[in-house]
């Protein structure tokens, strides 16, 4: 067939032959937990990603992948895994068949060869002596494993090896020898989209917390966010209110990735967000599975007017670091009128937090906003009648050090 013969693994030889030139290859010892999964048949992980819709596959360690998951299910179950019903279902089956079906083979063509691979593979797992032909496109399992650098990263994309990577692991390595095919270094798709975040300007910054291998090196984490969750609940428990008496909602106003939308909805609300930035809202999607009806999509004044008309209200609402934005004037809506939209949608307990006086980024122009004073000007400006201090933020880190320090307020009536 025509496709099969396109997109037929042709780079696999391409070590040997570079042997046979006597080219010699410069290898390294990487860590197994330093490697991610990659595509299949030479399509680099990001485009097979795109072609499979599976975002995270790029940002997937090896050791969560289908190739050691097969392992591990046979050391669990034995020569059961290749029943047709429980082999069929394996994570390994499904990426050999998807890739099969997409590239035209992964080492074989068709369907009922994989099993055939399965069996070699783990033959090898087991040290048995193998009595199967040798698969086509079978690179030499003596060899560096293929691998890309990641950018902003000290992970690398695997081109080939899975097999080999994950008979190591198996057998208690924790590195295996490798060569790097492509100097180029490249972003996997969720760190390209966290650097398309609008309020983030290409910066390798996290404002809520992303957990993904490729992250952990080079991305500053600007807020914490665990800190204010932790007081919003505290307040929240020591008022009963989080009974299970009915159904509770919750609003995060700017709710960016969503992380404290996936927060509430883990403790039990029907949480939502508002949010006007379309890659931030997609982060979430992605890296918290937030679902795309929780997040409203919206500049903050028109989404607040659009509630304010349809009646909707909220029991608990956060309004956490926006409000100064609206107080510097950056908004034809003063900071006044937005809070009263606020107060309007606000079940219960509004939490709130705001730029502050003694933060220097803003160079003097939020002079007079004391925690004091911030809470007298909700009192005058809502029908809240109770304003509680609920503490501050520890965001105020390296490279932050002229921001945060917040007072978060329970607001109740």
């Amino acid at each position: 067939m025509i496709i099969k013969s396109i997109f037929r693994p042709m780079w696999r030889p391409l070590y040997q032959c570079y042997e046979k030139q006597s080219v010699r290859f410069n290898t390294f010892d990487v860590p197994i937990a330093k490697l991610l999964r990659g595509g299949e048949n030479g399509i680099r992980a990001a485009k097979y990603a795109d072609i499979t819709k599976d975002f995270l596959r790029p940002s997937t360690p090896v050791t969560k992948g289908p190739h050691v998951k097969l392992l591990e299910l046979y050391d669990t179950i034995g020569d059961k895994i290749f029943d047709k019903e429980i082999f069929e279902e394996t994570p390994y089956y499904q990426n050999a068949h998807v890739c099969m079906t997409l590239t035209g083979s992964y080492f074989y063509d068709r369907p009922e060869n994989i099993k055939t691979l399965a069996e070699r593979f783990i033959a090898q797992h087991t040290g048995q002596t193998l009595n199967l032909p040798k698969q086509p496109g079978q690179s030499d399992p003596h060899r560096p494993i293929w691998v890309r650098p990641i950018r902003a990263s000290t992970c690398f994309e695997v081109i080939d090896g899975n097999h080999r990577i994950a008979r190591a692991l198996m057998k208690g390595h924790t590195s295996i020898p490798a060569f790097i095919y492509d100097k180029e270094p490249v972003y996997t798709p969720l760190q390209q989209l966290l650097l398309d975040s609008l309020w983030i300007n290409k910066q390798k910054w996290l404002y809520q917390p992303v957990d993904s291998p490729e992250l952990k090196d080079e991305w500053l984490l600007v807020r914490q966010s665990t800190d204010r969750l932790r007081m919003m609940t505290e307040f929240l428990k020591k008022n009963s209110l989080m009974e299970n008496t009915h159904p509770k909602t919750y609003l995060d106003i700017a709710s960016s990735y969503g992380w404290f939308v996936k927060e509430f909805s883990t403790i039990g609300f029907n949480a939502f967000g508002m949010e006007r930035d379309p890659a931030g809202i997609e982060v979430g999607l992605y890296a918290y599975g937030v679902k795309p009806e929780q997040i409203i999509h919206s500049d903050i004044v028109i989404g607040l007017e659009n509630l304010v008309h349809d009646k909707k209200s909220y029991d608990v609402v956060s309004l956490l670091s926006i409000l100064h934005h609206f107080a510097l004037n950056k908004s034809s809506t003063s900071a006044e009128e937005l809070m009263r939209c606020v107060d309007k949608i606000t079940g219960k307990v509004l939490f709130f937090d705001t730029g502050e006086e003694h933060e220097s980024a803003f160079g003097g122009t939020l002079a007079g906003w004391t925690p004091e004073f911030i809470q007298k000007w909700i009192v005058q400006n809502t029908t809240f009648s109770k304003v509680v201090a609920l503490g501050v933020d520890g965001d105020k880190k390296k490279p932050f050090e002229g921001y945060y320090n917040r007072t978060l307020f329970a607001c109740v009536r």
